[in-house]
Parts: C-alpha cells; structure tokens; sequence
C-alpha cells in the first residue's frame, strides 16, 4: 500500500501521500511538529559532522597584510558562551515567558514547545549551513599567517599553499581557513534575533496601547548579537565582511524560523495577537 500511495502521489489525486504531510496525516503529529522535533536531531549530527570537514585549503601571499594579525589566545566570547548567549538564556527565556504570558492557560504548554521548536531549528540551521559555506569558501581569517607559521624561507611576494606552514597545530590551521561567514555572528543572531521577535510578539509590543520600554527590553537580545558579532573583529578571528554576512544569513534564518512557528498559531484564533507583525 505504501508503494501505491507513492505512485498516486504523481498519477493520483486522493492520495494519502501528499507534498504537505508526506503520509503523516495524524493532527497531533502535525500540531505538536515532531517532524521538524525528529529533524532536530539530524541537524544536531550534521553539524557535528560538517564541523570536523576538511576546508578548502586557498593559496595565499606572506605579505597579505589582511592575513598578519595575532592570534587572540584569549576570546571575548568562547565557543561555549556563544552556546550559552544565543541558545541556552533564549531558550530558558522563552520557556518562561511562554508559560506565564500565555493566555488562555489551555496554550501555555503549546506555545512552549512550538517556540522553542522555532528557536532550536534557527540556531541549528544556521549552524549547519555556516559550516557547510566555511568549508567550501576556505577564505582565511585574519590571524591565519600566525596560525601558519610559514617557513623562514618561503618567499614573500609568490602565491604559496598550505605546504609552507610548520605549525603542529593542524586543527587551529585547519580552522584557519574556515572565516566567511562567521559562525559566532550568523548562530548569535540566529538565536538572539529570534528571541527579540518571540518577545515583541509576546509582550504585543506592535499594539498601539502598550508602552515603549516593552519594544526597547525587547530589542535587548538583538543588541547581545550585534556585540558578539563585533567581538570577532576584535579578537581578529574574522573580517568585517564575514561578520556582515554571517549576521545576515542569522537573521534571516531567524526571521523565517519565527514566522514559519507563528504558523502554528494563527490556527488557533485566541492565540493570534501573540504573533508580531512586521
């Protein structure tokens, strides 16, 4: 039967295998989205996959001035307080506002996973295409040379490949090449930025009669990303572009996530002045 529900997906038209539901026609199936729960779980192996892929190795000049800054031992914002920033306190602010802002009562729990679905797939969407663009660019970041440690008779004004560098570090070398988009910027936004809709949608901060301090408190995640994004220029871990694209491709992802969860919503009328309109 199944193979017959496929054929009449193209040559049929009552068909229980649809392009919408794909043959999962349960409605708590669909409303609860353990579809994109169970897609979660791929990303989160993806990632980690395409995080250990080998980059592109570019050819680059010794005397590339773009190329010779220190490498920071010490970040402004670590891989781990990235986590923390743009995935964790989002996620735990989500989980509280939505259980005590959400009204009727019968919603809180919905409201809850749904949002917090909406969060999980930006950060780890953006995650995942970040790295799949880093590998493929191989665009070297702006500490790359001190990363290198090119050989002391490597000539200076010729293009040379990674052969030149006696590092043993391969892994710092390796993620050298790994600079457009930054990371740091595309899942900071991703995260953050989905936050500051979740909470104009909840605090109704596009309604007219509500107070200005609702949209300024709301807009505090967005500026967390902005610093954060910035923060890698500092630390010279990326250019200024790589931080403009990274956010970029965040925000985006984040805009799409939050209003493909907004949705969900909209089916269920007494939930619909949630959802900010922008």
């Amino acid at each position: 039967m199944a193979l017959y529900d496929i054929i009449n997906y193209f040559y049929g038209s009552n068909s229980k295998f649809n392009r919408i539901t794909w043959g999962f026609k349960s409605p708590t199936f669909i409303k609860w989205r353990i579809t994109d729960f169970i897609l979660i779980i791929v990303l989160i192996v993806l990632f980690f996959v395409t995080s250990q892929a080998e980059p592109f190795h570019r050819q680059f000049y010794l005397n590339d001035m773009t190329i010779q800054h220190p490498f920071a031992e010490h970040e402004r914002v670590t891989n781990i307080q990235l986590g923390l920033y743009s995935t964790v306190i989002p996620l735990s602010v989500i989980i509280i506002v939505a259980l005590i802002s959400t009204c009727p009562p019968k919603y809180k729990l919905y409201n809850t996973w749904v949002s917090s679905i909406g969060l999980l797939l930006s950060v780890l969407i953006t995650s995942f295409v970040t790295n799949i663009v880093k590998n493929w660019f191989g665009r070297l970041r702006p500490d790359f040379l001190d990363r290198c440690q090119p050989a002391n008779d490597t000539p200076k004004d010729k293009l040379v490949s990674i052969e030149v560098c006696t590092t043993d570090n391969l892994d710092r070398l390796a993620d050298g090449f790994r600079t457009t988009p930054s990371g740091h910027s595309s899942i900071s936004f991703a995260g953050l930025f989905y936050l500051t809709l979740f909470l104009l949608g909840q605090s109704q901060a596009n309604n007219g009669k509500t107070s200005s301090w609702r949209t300024m408190i709301s807009f505090i995640p967005w500026l967390m990303a902005c610093y954060i994004a910035l923060s890698r220029t500092q630390d010279y871990r990326h250019h200024f572009i790589d931080v403009f694209v990274g956010s970029c491709l965040g925000l985006i992802i984040a805009i799409w996530q939050y209003f493909d969860y907004s949705l969900g919503l909209v089916v269920i009328k007494q939930m619909i002045h949630l959802i900010i309109e922008l």
